[in-house]
């Protein structure tokens, strides 16, 4: 007699986007209305899963969540979202607080210029390891306004000529910086070696 082929039980696969994994909590909370807990709940799972930069703000889950049937509690969601933002807000500047003397307009020595600048590499390579593409963006504006200041003061009759002379060195790392990243330590290495470094700035 044949065997019946037995029947194995499928297992259940694991969310693999952030709406899946959004929909699987709040059925696993039981489909109940949504407000701050369930959201928190909701966002730590999206951390624990993709990272804790692969966070979504509240009012994003909601959306997911209203357009699968759930009820929202809205005045507490609204308020949760607004404090969530404000801290992020304040989180991101955080990050690049420091950076301000690369955009004060005033000239920068180049030994200062670059302990920013390691500190810009530092937290650059961070962001992309994180995958947190705002901060990514973020520095390279900033970088790119502080070269254009840079570019500004060098052009800058009212400073002295070796001010000028760093503010145009300064502009040229910068540079360097904004179109390869990754190879800016090693690039101002050999710089700072050549002759002509040595014989403009000793």
């Amino acid at each position: 007699m044949e065997g019946r082929p037995i029947k194995t039980r499928r297992q259940k696969q694991p969310p693999v986007t952030k709406r899946e994994l959004i929909v699987a909590v709040w059925n696993r909370l039981g489909r109940g209305s949504i407000g701050e807990s369930e959201l928190r709940e909701i966002q730590r799972s999206i951390g624990g899963q993709f990272g804790p930069r692969a966070e979504e703000s509240p009012a994003a889950i909601a959306r997911v969540l209203a357009d699968e049937g759930a009820e929202l509690r809205h005045p507490e969601v609204i308020e949760f979202d607004a404090r969530w933002r404000e801290a992020k807000i304040e989180s991101d500047t955080a990050r690049l607080k420091g950076f301000e003397d690369l955009l004060t307009g005033k000239p920068l020595r180049l030994i200062k210029a670059e302990v920013l600048i390691k500190r810009l590499e530092k937290l650059q390579n961070n962001s992309a390891q994180a995958g947190d593409q705002t901060t990514l963006k973020q520095l390279r504006n900033m970088v790119v306004n502080a070269r254009h200041v840079a570019e500004l003061l060098a052009k800058d009759r009212t400073l002295a000529p070796p001010e000028r002379a760093e503010q145009a060195e300064l502009a040229e790392w910068l540079k360097v910086w904004i179109q390869t990243p990754n190879l800016f330590e090693d690039w101002l290495d050999l710089r700072r070696r050549s002759p002509d470094f040595r014989k403009k700035f000793g």
